[in-house]
């Protein structure tokens, strides 16, 4: 087994700390990757809180090159490319069968534990573990990628960029012309708005509390901004759109109280669609006559409905031809021994997005 260095979380509320573990060679199905870069992302912050098995390895959105291949790999070999893809689809359930490959109900993870902590399997968050310098995944967890696309960029593909621009081509399917909010402006949310763009919304509307980050929306597509701070965003948004409200509401944030807003945001046939992570037990309600009279919609968004092996190539072809901006994103870049103490304050992850480069 190789012996390496990883961000192990031992157990919930606890500050992940940078343990050596063991990693073995991958299985048939299965690729090793040396990790290049691995982005930050609150989920795995919030893991701290939630994580459903401890210990684990932290990390989910990464890129690297893969080193080893198992057997019946056939569309990725050494030397290439790869974003990590954490949801692997199965391509044998009924929904994988029916074309909704994106509701799988049988995600893959490696056949058998493949990292190993104190002698003992250690769990590998969402199938993945990218904190860590080389990691064994699924074979579908292997995206290939072309190769002049940089990997410290690439990393945001499998998560920021999925979900983001996801939600708006895939999930809400956006069509050009119509009026788009979006509420939060990290780096999901932004990829949203570059995802309502790309779809040629008329109009995006974007809220957050931070000017710095409603300013860094305006560059990448948002026609209007609001700062919540100051202004009542529902009236607000109301206003922008003459009383009618508008097609399309994103959340990102996770608050019931956010989304309240983002329903009485809606026009007549709306959809909201709700990215950010609640709690568990949250609840936010409506009024149901009104919402059936309105003829609208709510709906849940993971990883922005992608199908990761066509969707994940497409947006690094995007990022080359200067149509999906990243640079903008990676706003830090750190090394793995610096990350514990951004986990122990995560309000040092300044800025969208702090990446890790190996």
């Amino acid at each position: 087994m190789m012996k390496i260095p990883g961000i192990v979380l031992a157990g919930l509320g606890q500050t992940p700390r940078l343990e050596t573990v063991a990693l073995q060679p991958p299985g048939p199905d299965e690729v090793l990757v040396r990790i290049a870069a691995s982005g930050i992302c609150h989920t795995d912050i919030g893991y701290m809180q939630y994580a459903r098995a401890c210990p684990v390895i932290l990390g989910h959105e990464g890129a690297g090159v893969v080193e080893q291949v198992g057997e019946r790999v056939t569309h990725t070999q050494p030397g290439d490319h790869v974003a990590i893809n954490w949801q692997a689809k199965c391509g044998q359930c009924r929904r994988c069968l029916s074309g909704r490959r994106d509701l799988c109900e049988n995600i893959q993870g490696t056949a058998a534990p493949r990292v190993f902590w104190q002698d003992e399997p250690l769990n590998v968050m969402l199938n993945a573990g990218t904190f860590s310098p080389y990691v064994v995944v699924p074979a579908g967890g292997a995206v290939p990628i072309r190769q002049d696309m940089p990997l410290e960029k690439a990393a945001l593909l499998g998560c920021a960029v999925a979900t983001g621009v996801g939600a708006a081509l895939r999930t809400a399917k956006v069509q050009p012309g119509e009026t788009v909010v979006v509420i939060g402006t990290g780096g999901v949310g932004l990829n949203v708005i570059q995802g309502a763009r790309l779809a040629l919304a008329g109009r995006i509307i974007a809220i957050d509390l931070d000017d710095e980050r409603l300013a860094l929306a305006q560059s990448l597509g948002a026609t209007d901004v609001i700062n919540s701070r100051q202004l009542d965003p529902v009236a607000r948004v109301k206003e922008l759109t003459a009383g009618r409200g508008v097609e399309q509401v994103f959340e990102i944030v996770g608050l019931p109280q956010l989304m309240q807003q983002g329903l009485a945001m809606l026009a007549r046939g709306g959809a909201l669609t709700l990215i950010g992570a609640a709690g568990r037990q949250d609840e936010f309600t409506f009024l149901p006559r009104g919402f059936m009279s309105q003829q609208q919609t709510i709906q849940g968004c993971i990883y922005g409905n992608i199908q990761p092996e066509i969707d994940l190539p497409l947006f690094a072809d995007w990022y080359m031809a200067g149509r999906l901006h990243l640079d903008e994103l990676h706003t830090h870049t750190v090394q793995l021994d610096d990350v514990p103490g951004i986990f122990a304050d995560p309000h040092r992850q300044a800025g969208i997005r702090t990446v890790i480069k190996f």
